[in-house]
């Protein structure tokens, strides 16, 4: 028996649907290794740079700072754009690797 999903579309046992999305991540959750979270993983954080410079009276010129944003570094590296920020719970999706 086939199913439909909310969307109308047929539901496939064991694939994910569009509903089980999380925006930001680089793939569906829960098809990575079991038992692994984004927490565990080396994509989610990276670097990013401030959007407004402070001058630095030592260097006398304008310097941004830098952060470490929580969002999934995998997802930046498809799409090309920053991503929402991840929960660290979320199960983990087929692109996972331990951090280092």
């Amino acid at each position: 028996m086939v199913a439909e999903t909310p969307s109308g579309l047929t539901r496939h046992p064991g694939m994910p649907d569009s509903g089980e999305v999380i925006p930001g991540m680089a793939h569906f959750a829960g098809t990575g290794p079991a038992g692994k979270h984004c927490g565990d993983c080396g994509h989610r954080g990276y670097e990013r740079q401030t959007a407004v410079p402070k001058w630095d009276e030592v260097a006398r010129c304008y310097v941004y700072g830098w952060y470490r944003y929580q969002g999934c570094a995998k997802f930046k590296g498809l799409t090309g754009k920053a991503g929402p920020v991840i929960s660290a719970n979320n199960a983990s999706c087929k692109y996972f690797e331990d951090k280092v």
